[in-house]
């Protein structure tokens, strides 16, 4: 089937040529029809499927040209993915005269995205916070919108925009058309869609296969600093014979390179800034097997053709889930094995969760290979090697005849020395050291309970810290918290351990495993009453040199008693005088108390 055979308008048809679109896609082809008729639209699909051109054919077809209001309002869980969802349109629009689009979201001055509302927009695409607030100062007018599209609307649920949706709604028009995209279909989703659409024709298109089943997926958890020490001990261990690492930045290719060529390892770099003779020369060189790492970008890498790429490196994680796909598909080509390896830091939880969901597999977590680790696998290779060479013909040197030495003694120190001409020195990094949450092991006893502060982390070695914005002032304890944990956010039994309450937010620690779903889930919630958001604990800001806040201790456990609560002198004694910065503190603390027990704050995105 062609895009013509869809009914689409002539000027929408001549823009799809320019651009190179042959046929629809799946969804396209099953979506575009029924919308153009004016029908509301449930559409499951997953990411990079088109979903793009599905609902911005059918709006651009129902915008009134001569009518410079907004006609069409698409809400986007990003600013990345409004900014170019507007791309998209104003491509399609491209014959379309006096037809425009803008996006709109938070983080920007108001001024560009005012200036385009009143210059008379028909199509705009923004992030639910900055829509609600652009209605209710009036600025974007909801009067004339006929069309209300809502795209990865998944995505828009975990991050906590269910309220924002339900408030752009209720705003616009009760007799509108509703196209609403979603990855996945849950009950969440269900009870979205049966509150904004009326009778949707449900589209679902089953989801490819994106990965080989021969490609082992890995993930280590490591510091941004430790990551060129990491990726040597790989190569050091054997787990990268021909290796593809890629990197976000020309900058970081180049701190890679520079970092494995000082260690001695056979590396090159491929990035826009060179030439295209020099990059046909690294190339060339990589496939004739003189380097053993090749690190590049994603736009540099994009053509390369090499069939025996055993292990593919992700020294970041790219923000976007099709070039996770692109850059491990390079490897385990052809019904070979092969190993795509992730490198993450405690910021990246989110990120690699929903890259798992885009790819359909949990990918496997390992703990970085200790120095200990490395030394061992480099014996016992060199061991390896000295068998395979040894032969039954093989004939002591003349230089060894005259030696008077015992055997075992010879051979021992031909091998402590082949060890240290073959060996790199290791660097120490953080990952070396324990956990400084980790518990020794210890086996279960009779009458053993689980404390009050989570679970007993005896079978736990290390911990992810999340933390929560809500704690004592509100107060929670510890069995809420948990209870949260459990019941809400589906924590297996033991998974989650110390939590600890202080005046305005709470730490907890939890398995490195259930981090991420636990973020998934509760990144914004109800606790006791209240909205809260859970995220990775970022630690103290760098450079601040302000004290951690202290944990809250009742006041008669401070030793000042109620009954010389009212006599200074007594005060002073018992060693409880305060000054005026402290009582402002108090104060301050019961302003924030009064406010945020009366009406939790939105989230802004």
């Amino acid at each position: 089937m062609s895009f013509s055979e869809l009914g689409i308008c002539p000027e929408i048809l001549e823009a799809i040529e320019v651009l190179g679109f042959e046929t629809p896609s799946p969804i396209q082809e099953r979506a575009i029809p029924p919308a153009l008729d004016g029908a509301d639209i449930l559409g499951l699909s997953h990411t990079g499927s088109g979903k793009t051109l599905a609902f911005s054919i059918p709006a651009l077809e129902s915008i009134d040209p001569t009518l410079r209001e907004v006609q069409v309002l698409c809400l986007a869980p990003t600013r990345e993915l409004a900014v170019q969802i507007c791309r998209e349109v104003d491509k399609l629009a491209l014959f379309l005269d006096g037809v425009s689009a803008v996006p709109i979201y938070g983080g920007a001055s108001f001024g560009p995205q005012l200036a385009a509302l009143k210059r008379g927009v028909q199509f705009v695409v923004g992030t639910p916070g900055r829509v609600i607030d652009l209605m209710e100062q009036g600025e974007l007018k909801p009067d004339h919108i006929s069309m209300l599209i809502l795209d990865e609307a998944d995505e828009m649920l975990d991050m906590g925009f269910q309220e924002d949706i339900d408030r752009v709604v209720s705003l616009l028009p009760a007799e509108r058309q509703t196209l609403l995209f979603s990855a996945t279909m849950s009950a969440a989703i269900r009870k979205l869609v049966d509150s904004v659409a009326r009778d949707p024709q449900e589209i679902a298109i089953e989801r490819p296969q994106l990965t080989v089943p021969t490609c082992e997926q890995i993930v280590y958890e490591v510091v941004f600093s430790s990551r060129i020490e990491v990726l040597s001990r790989l190569i050091e261990m054997g787990r990268m014979k021909r290796g593809l690492v890629f990197a976000n930045t020309k900058r970081v290719v180049d701190d890679i390179v520079d970092g494995l060529l000082a260690r001695g390892y056979a590396v090159d770099r491929l990035h826009g800034d060179m030439p295209q003779t020099l990059r046909e020369r690294v190339m060339d060189s990589f496939r004739k097997g003189n380097l053993t790492v090749l690190v590049a970008t994603d736009i540099a890498a994009r053509g390369l053709d090499i069939d025996d790429v055993d292990t593919v490196v992700n020294f970041e994680l790219p923000r976007d889930p099709e070039d996770y796909v692109h850059r491990i598909g390079r490897t385990a080509r052809a019904g070979r094995k092969g190993r795509a390896v992730s490198f993450i830091g405690r910021r990246d939880f989110s990120l690699l969760a929903r890259l798992e969901r885009f790819v359909g597999v949990r990918m496997q977590r390992e703990k970085v290979m200790t120095g200990t680790q490395v030394e061992e696998v480099r014996r016992e290779s060199l061991v390896d090697e000295i068998l395979e060479n040894a032969t039954t013909a093989a004939e002591l040197p003349e230089e060894l005849l005259d030696i008077d030495m015992p055997a075992d003694q010879l051979l021992a120190a031909m091998f402590n020395i082949l060890v240290a001409k073959t060996s790199r020195e290791l660097q120490p990094i953080p990952e070396d050291r324990p956990s400084k949450f980790a518990r020794a092991s210890r086996p279960a006893e009779d009458g053993d309970t689980p404390v009050e502060k989570g679970n007993d982390w005896s079978s736990l070695q290390q911990s992810v810290t999340l933390f929560m914005n809500g704690g004592k002032l509100l107060g929670l304890r510890p069995k809420d918290i948990a209870g949260l944990f459990y019941n809400e956010g589906g924590a297996p039994k033991g998974t989650v351990g110390d939590i600890r309450l202080f005046l305005k937010h709470s730490l907890i620690e939890v398995s490195p495993e259930i981090a991420p779903q636990l973020i998934e889930r509760l990144g914004t919630c109800q606790i006791c009453g209240y909205e809260v958001n859970i995220r990775e604990d970022k630690g103290r800001p760098e450079g601040t040199n302000a004290p951690m806040e202290r944990e809250f201790r009742p006041r008669e456990r401070r030793g000042a008693s109620y009954a010389g609560r009212g006599n200074t002198n007594f005060r002073r004694e018992r060693g409880d005088r305060r000054d005026s910065r402290e009582r402002g503190n108090e104060r301050s603390e019961r302003v924030f108390y009064d406010k945020f027990s009366r009406r939790p704050r939105r989230r802004e995105w």
